[in-house]
């Protein structure tokens, strides 16, 4: 996504297939009876997936926008803690300490994340989810049936009933959280514009049968969703992320990375994970904001796996 115009430049969903395959009826009953493979799903739009530590980019937002933290606010962040009355560990089981919150998105750190949590309340939380447009379909120019909202699901239903709610397990990107890819890239676009989130669009221009242009793209805010202060501070951290964090190994000829890591775990015993990377780059003037997800890998991580294949797309699109 550019993160100034809402322009969706490369939307992808694989497995895929030939639109002129589906022309033929035989063809397309084929396509439909792919079983898991489902080619016809757009996964980016229609499908919803645990988001794992990037959604900690929102809980960033919602610590330091609503005034209750900022980046040097200290908590201690050994583990395992205790969360909603269950203990919660860091990756690896690594026990940090005291540490401040850009330490703590750096190093992608649960303990830390998951206590911001529980201290903002489900209410506040929730209010920055639907400020990204979470509990509600994409504001995309697409068939409704074709897109999904991004929330906390029980039996199905979107609730926000904060007694249901495990907020700080859902701060981390767990508990019954589900995303689509395209609301994650919304996430990381609206951090990218200085907290402005764009209407996201494919169209970048229409003409008429005798080629004169009868529309273009006219770049529409929705809202703002975090103060310019907001931004600006969770671009810094997300930028260590890059540097010296999670997604230290990565880099665009795009320029400047920031981004967020995320590896939701799907099968512990089996070490089935689904990876995730978003960001935008470069930094300091955002061309591109991207959402990278893999259904199911065996023992990978998203800054290994995810991430690359977010900085190729970064890359070819805004890497001169």
């Amino acid at each position: 996504i550019e993160p100034d115009t809402g322009a969706i430049r490369a939307m992808a969903s694989l497995p895929g297939f030939n639109p002129e395959e589906a022309r033929d009826e035989q063809r397309f009953e084929q396509l439909l009876e792919q079983g898991t493979a489902s080619p016809l799903f757009n996964r980016a739009t229609q499908a919803t997936y645990e988001p794992g530590s990037t959604m900690k980019v929102v809980t960033a937002v919602a610590a330091l926008d609503s005034g209750e933290f900022d980046t040097s606010t200290v908590l201690n962040a050994d583990s395992p803690k205790e969360i909603s009355g269950a203990p919660l560990a860091n990756s690896g089981g690594q026990s940090f300490g005291d540490i401040d919150m850009r330490t703590a998105l750096t190093f992608s750190v649960n303990t830390y994340w998951a206590q911001v949590g529980e201290q903002l309340g489900a209410e506040t939380y929730i209010e920055y989810m639907k400020r990204f447009g979470f509990y509600s379909d994409p504001p995309l120019d697409y068939p409704d049936n074709q897109m999904a909202p991004s929330g906390i699901y029980s039996e199905g239903r979107l609730i926000e009933d904060p007694g249901r709610i495990d907020i700080g397990r859902v701060a981390i990107g767990q508990e019954r959280l589900l995303v689509t890819p395209l609301q994650m890239a919304m996430v990381a676009a609206t951090v990218a514009n200085g907290g402005e989130l764009m209407r996201p669009t494919f169209l970048e221009e229409a003409r008429d049968p005798d080629g004169r242009v009868v529309e273009k793209l006219d770049p529409e805010r929705v809202r703002r969703v975090m103060s310019a202060q907001t931004a600006q501070a969770v671009t810094e951290m997300m930028t260590d992320v890059a540097r010296e964090g999670t997604a230290s190994g990565l880099s665009t000829r795009a320029g400047q990375l920031a981004g967020k890591t995320g590896t939701a775990e799907i099968d512990v015993e089996a070490r089935v994970n689904r990876p995730w990377f978003i960001g935008f780059a470069p930094a300091d003037d955002p061309k591109i904001a991207v959402a990278a997800m893999l259904e199911r890998c065996t023992g990978c991580s998203g800054g290994a796996v995810a991430g690359p294949i977010a900085t190729q797309v970064m890359d070819a699109l805004a890497g001169g």
